[in-house]
């Protein structure tokens, strides 16, 4: 029997929003959204802005609670950031004083790795992304996409169950972006992660994903859950990813998914 990893029971996040100056009203960003992530699946969520796809890696990493329902991890209700669940952001969050090893390894000095041991496993990480020839650079020597794998490597040494990545190409150029889709399919292959990964491209989802997600504006719910039973590396010409697409795109460019968003 297949593992649950992440399930949403009924989540509903409301923030207060006091923008206007005026008093404080909530603002409901998802609303009574339920789904479940198996192990080692790669799921992708797609919506456009506001639609909560950034609340809900946070709520999964523990950044942040739900307001109503409940977030679980292996069964267990989400209380707090673990490090079974590590976070990507789009801006790589790498720390420009130190070098390309030392930001590896900083999670794992934070777990108490001993510096020797941190920086062999950090070197392990590096290698596998393909970066070990500049563990001594700095970061302002990367290139975007070298920062992002370093970035990946700095997220995956500390051996997480549960990658998220939030809009993590976002930045690249088209080119660069192709390529980190197709490492990041290499280096999941070997490391057997559950991903979540949270983008705005359709393309990205049909290469990356086991399964897609569609979420509407906020607040958020569930338009489309669909699973991807197409073989890695995908070809575009293939008729079940067309038709897959065709089905997405129809959704996510009809007016009301943009219904009761502010932003």
């Amino acid at each position: 029997m297949i593992q649950s990893k992440i399930q949403f029971l009924n989540v509903t996040k409301h923030f207060n929003n006091n923008s206007t100056g005026k008093s404080s009203r909530k603002d409901t960003v998802l609303e009574n959204l339920s789904f479940e992530v198996f192990a080692e699946e790669f799921v992708c969520i797609l919506g456009p802005s506001g639609s909560g796809k950034s609340t809900i890696l946070g709520l999964v990493a523990g950044f942040i609670k739900p307001t109503l329902g409940e977030v679980l991890f292996n069964s267990k209700s989400v209380q707090r950031p673990d490090g079974s669940r590590t976070l990507v952001f789009q801006e790589y969050a790498l720390f420009p004083w130190l070098n390309i090893l030392d930001n590896v390894a900083f999670g794992l000095t934070t777990k108490n790795h001993k510096n020797n041991h941190a920086k062999e496993k950090a070197l392990e990480y590096l290698n596998l992304v393909g970066l070990s020839a500049y563990k001594n650079h700095s970061v302002s020597q990367l290139s975007g996409g070298m920062k992002q794998r370093v970035a990946i490597a700095r997220a995956l040494a500390v051996d997480p169950e549960v990658l998220l990545l939030d809009e993590p190409f976002g930045a690249l150029d088209t080119q660069s972006r192709e390529s980190m889709q197709t490492e990041l399919l290499r280096l999941l292959s070997k490391t057997k992660k559950t991903v979540l990964f949270v983008t705005h491209s359709v393309d990205e989802a049909l290469k990356l994903a086991d399964r897609i997600i569609v979420i509407g504006a906020k607040p958020g719910k569930i338009l489309i859950d669909t699973t991807v039973a197409v073989s890695k590396p995908r070809d575009f010409k293939n008729l079940q990813l067309s038709e897959i697409r065709n089905k997405i795109l129809d959704k996510l460019t009809h007016p009301d998914i943009f219904m009761g968003s502010d932003i």
